[in-house]
């Protein structure tokens, strides 16, 4: 037996959208073309993948099952045609990006755009999200990639994934609100030191800063050491730290989502490749929590 990856590409887009016709606008396909490769596959595999009903469409539970072979298999597939071509696209760009992204994704990502368009220079500056902001509005860099809370994305942004912001404490050590809470932050530049301030005093919490720094190493660092705690994304709690209980009155927690925006300087050939190696790359590689 043998599956091939566009057959796989059509069951995962059939499903996401949940609707043949949504699925061949995102194919680019015919919604008759859409059905066939469902019925190809079906006969291929021998088994029921979709239940129609109208308008409406049903992944059996098997289909499901396919679903998670089918999602590595065609990022895998569409990775591995990128990696192989080689661009003549030629140009300079200046990419600001949040520490978070430069310590993670950053490296791997850098290392596949250079082997497949050598014909372009990145120049990569790592700052915290309001200077980044900054710089772009100065047109002092080419790109954003950061991590925003919902009301200063722009609808021309690039979003890639999200995430949770948590208080997270060392899992040694204890802060009762009947104490001062020692706060770790992140310099003025980034959202996250207001967003945790304006939390504990919206709910009257007293508190001090015990330590603030500019890097995500030396806030985690530091949290993990016990000196306090701060507000961070989820997917970059480390082994020896949790979530802090007390945190559980202040509500439900923030979601960030990391976007890219890009100038409309850029000429357009070198953006658009520039935007599609970003959310190809980027997106597949959300971070997660790191030991």
């Amino acid at each position: 037996m043998r599956l091939d990856t566009e057959s796989l590409r059509t069951l995962k887009a059939t499903i996401e959208a949940g609707s043949l016709t949504v699925a061949a606008q995102q194919l680019s396909m015919t919604t008759s073309a859409v059905s066939w490769k469902l019925k190809r596959l079906e006969q291929r595999l021998g088994r029921k993948l979709i239940d129609r009903s109208g308008h409406h469409i049903q992944p059996t539970g098997e289909a499901r099952q396919l679903l998670e072979y089918a999602d590595v298999i065609v990022k895998t597939h569409d990775r591995a045609v990128q990696h192989f071509r080689l661009s003549d696209v030629e140009g300079k760009l200046i990419v600001g990006i949040t520490d978070d992204l430069a310590s993670n994704q950053l490296p791997e990502f850098v290392h596949e755009f250079h082997l497949r368009h050598p014909g372009v220079r990145l120049e990569i500056r790592v700052e915290q999200q309001l200077a980044l902001l900054e710089w772009y509005a100065k047109g002092m860099i080419d790109i954003a990639i950061l991590p925003l809370e919902q009301a200063m994305i722009l609808d021309t942004d690039l979003e890639l994934w999200q995430d949770r912001l948590i208080w997270v404490k060392s899992r040694d050590r204890d802060y009762p609100l009947t104490e001062p809470v020692p706060l770790v932050t992140f310099s003025p530049k980034c959202t996250y030191r207001q967003a945790a301030i304006d939390c504990l005093e919206t709910h009257n919490i007293d508190y001090y800063v015990s330590m603030q720094s500019p890097s995500l190493a030396g806030v985690r660092g530091i949290v993990s050491s016990g000196m306090g705690v701060t507000l961070i994304n989820q997917g970059l709690v480390t082994a020896d730290q949790c979530e802090w209980p007390e945190a559980k009155m202040f509500g439900l927690p923030s979601e960030v989502k990391f976007v890219v925006r890009a100038t409309e300087m850029i000429p357009q050939r070198l953006r658009d490749l520039m935007m599609a190696e970003l959310k190809t790359l980027l997106s597949s590689r959300p971070p997660s929590s790191v030991s």
